[in-house]
């Protein structure tokens, strides 16, 4: 985050044990990244009153951190609560005909709070639900049947205004400097597929032009080794962006980032 200061960056923890915030607290202070979260005054913020991207940058708070259980903002400020915060759709979705915009799960106001749009396609293997590698170039594209732009399109339509994220599987190339045990990897799936088409649907909901000066992504093939991506900086303070891997293991949902505030995020 040193290295690029115009960045504003999500965490969305599933806290799949139940550990208590202080936690967490411990690794973001001996990261040394508790100071550039952002600790809100109060909890839950209604979708109108986040700041926007430019004022987090202008204020060196460039870290949203949301916790999904056990987040307490009178223990440790900066870990907000996901669930008052943000509705969310289904997940672990095995057929594209029910990328729907139902409420899944909240503890809020769905009508006030941001929310974000689960698309990735899963298939059952050995009686647990993995990522659909085979379909991912038509589950990551911008328009037609099944495909995050139509699942957009068909939110807008319900809520009459546009999910504040979106979140997509990513490329297992992400996770190559880790020591990931192999088993893992066959549950990870590729943002790369559809050449950057996640990003293309992100920028048109963000009303921002898609005409990145260097390849966004690269359409990744099921086997062999994963192709290079390229990345592209907007300039507009509104503009959408992606961040860090998604690790999609059995049913848990792992870890998550990428957030705009004023915009609109792919996750």
């Amino acid at each position: 985050m040193t290295a690029n200061p115009n960045d504003v960056v999500s965490l969305l923890i599933v806290n799949i044990d139940n550990a208590p915030p202080t936690q967490y607290d411990t690794v973001f202070k001996a990261a040394a990244i508790d100071s550039l979260a952002f600790a809100p005054e109060s909890s839950p913020i209604q979708a109108s009153s986040w700041p926007t991207l430019g004022s987090l940058i202008d204020s060196g708070k460039r870290l949203v951190v949301f916790l999904d259980n056990q987040a307490n903002i009178a223990v440790v400020p900066y870990l907000i609560d996901e669930f008052t915060n943000i509705w969310e759709t289904a997940f672990n979705v095995v057929d594209p005909a029910l990328f729907d915009c139902s409420v899944n799960r909240t503890k809020g106001d769905t009508a006030t709070q941001m929310y974000l749009i689960n698309h990735f396609l899963d298939k059952i293997f050995f009686g647990q639900p993995v990522p659909d590698v085979a379909n991912a170039n038509v589950t990551n594209a911008a328009s037609g049947p099944g495909s995050l732009g139509a699942h957009v399109d068909t939110c807008v339509a319900i809520n009459t205004r546009a999910p504040n994220f979106l979140l997509v599987d990513v490329s297992s190339e992400s996770f190559s400097q880790f020591n990931v045990d192999p088993y893992c990897l066959l549950f990870v799936k590729f943002y790369e597929y559809g050449g950057g088409s996640v990003f293309e649907v992100a920028a048109s909901i963000n009303q921002v032009t898609y005409t990145p000066t260097s390849p966004i992504a690269t359409p990744v093939p099921t086997t062999g080794a994963a192709a290079p991506s390229g990345s592209s900086k907007a300039g507009n303070s509104n503009s959408a962006f992606s961040m860090s891997p998604r690790t999609h293991v059995l049913e848990s949902l792992g870890v998550v980032a990428g957030i705009a505030f004023g915009a609109y995020a792919v996750l």
